[in-house]
């Protein structure tokens, strides 16, 4: 079972979230023990908690982008409620602005403010590895140099490839 589940509420099936692959990608000495669980914000949070705790993990990050925001929300809520042993680590563009003002990741045991493709790995190693928390509750991700980081192409699946919609983000470099 893994120890971190790596998810986020897309719009619908066909899409797949890069950002999960990135993340899943520089896990380095952890990637073994992570998994990718990807759900869409129409369904019951109460039901989406219930699959993300079925595999009794130690660490969630979760993906938040306008689209999801109130349904993420909802969902930690439960979740904090039921496992507060969980802990939640936020990401994503929705918590990156006026972070400290907004009821989620107040909720939320940390947030990664701006790229989190290094620094989510890095505070999962210091709670499994080091048995301590980060003192922040914001945590800056930073920019890492594109050489640093593991390409996320090869974590889409032959299911992925075949069912739903891919795309290249040409930003990044």
């Amino acid at each position: 079972m893994p120890r971190i589940i790596l998810s986020t509420l897309n719009a619908k099936y066909a899409h797949c979230s890069l950002a999960l692959r990135c993340l899943y990608a520089n896990m380095g000495d952890l990637q073994e023990d992570t998994e990718i669980q990807e759900y869409i914000w129409s369904e019951r949070a109460c039901d989406l908690a219930e699959k993300i705790l079925e595999t009794q993990p130690e660490i969630l990050g979760l993906g938040v982008y306008i689209w999801n925001a109130v349904e993420t929300l909802s969902l930690v809520r439960i979740l904090k409620s039921v496992a507060p042993s969980l802990v939640i680590v936020l990401g994503g563009p929705e918590v990156s602005h006026e972070y400290e003002e907004q009821e989620l990741t107040e909720l939320a045991d940390y947030t990664v403010i701006g790229e989190g493709d290094l620094a989510f790995a890095e505070i999962c190693r210091e709670i499994l590895f080091e048995k301590t928390r980060p003192e922040e509750k914001f945590i800056k991700g930073g920019e890492p140099k594109l050489a640093e980081l593991v390409s996320p192409y090869s974590y889409y699946t032959d299911k992925d490839i075949k069912e739903r919609s891919i795309y290249v983000e040409a930003s990044r470099g």
